[in-house]
């Protein structure tokens, strides 16, 4: 039987008013409390306009702060206000489930003591970016990660599919903790030599930053591979590195399926 606090994570996507659907907008205005993570000022005061009762989790973080403690600490905010009776909608900007802990965390915790909880999607930066830069994964394939993640372990890495590289802002900050000087040049360098094992020094890279209003342009700027070190970046920063060509045919699997290089459409061009 669930137990009477519910909880409804929902994202609001990156352009406050613009981007959220009509579900996540009805379980914000119903809820008995509103918890919200948004960057924002517009936002916030957007969100004030559906529910009156809305806390800001933001000022959990704290420069020096370790990211893991604050999502801690807004994972039990969560977990709480449900156990207290409340029908409660935690907000968060962007996709609720993408680089987002606390939502991830909360619904485990609350489903496995028998509340109801649940997340709906959001249009997320990736969203955006397929759309800013008018690139289909479904073309190349993408391989997306944390470019951290990237840089510090060894895996397959797919040169002839778009490559997105989110947080390249903080490549080489394993220590989750806000810091007020960026200290990417290091990882940048790092990373930069690993790509050089396998593109050229002119390969093509784009640094992309959604817009989060309607009325700003987002940041695309594409730089050659030699340029990566020389870059300015921020926490919004994401690499997107284009794939190497097309991928080469498996001939034995052709062969077995009897097929020729004649009978495969060819994928889209890059730039088409």
């Amino acid at each position: 039987m669930e137990k009477k606090g519910s909880l409804d994570v929902v994202g609001i996507g990156l352009r406050a008013g613009g981007d959220v659907c009509v579900s996540a907008k009805a379980y914000i205005e119903q809820a008995d409390t509103v918890l919200i993570v948004v960057p924002d000022s517009f936002s916030k005061n957007w969100l004030a306009t559906l529910n009156s009762n809305v806390q800001d989790l933001t000022n959990l973080y704290q420069q020096g702060k370790s990211r893991a403690k604050t999502y801690h600490e807004m994972t039990q905010k969560i977990v709480d206000e449900v156990k207290s009776g409340q029908k409660v909608c935690a907000v968060f900007y962007g996709h609720p489930g993408v680089f987002v802990n606390a939502s991830h965390q909360a619904i485990k915790s609350l489903k496995s003591e028998g509340f109801r909880a649940q997340m709906l999607p959001g249009i997320s930066a990736e969203d955006w970016l397929f759309s800013d830069l008018n690139i289909d994964p479904g073309t190349h394939g993408c391989m997306s990660i944390e470019a951290t993640q990237f840089l510090l372990y060894e895996r397959p890495h797919d040169i002839y599919a778009y490559t997105i590289l989110w947080q390249i802002g903080l490549i080489g900050d394993h220590t989750l903790a806000l810091s007020k000087t960026n200290q990417y040049h290091q990882g940048l360098t790092l990373l930069k030599s690993k790509l050089l094992r396998d593109f050229p020094l002119d390969h093509e890279l784009i640094i992309y930053e959604a817009s989060t209003l309607s009325i700003i342009s987002p940041r695309i700027e594409r730089l050659s591979l030699n340029e990566l070190t020389d870059v300015k970046l921020t926490a919004a920063s994401t690499l997107v590195i284009p794939p190497i060509s097309d991928a080469p045919f498996n001939l034995e699997i052709l062969a077995a399926l009897n097929l020729s290089k004649d009978d495969i459409k060819e994928p889209l061009k890059i730039d088409e």
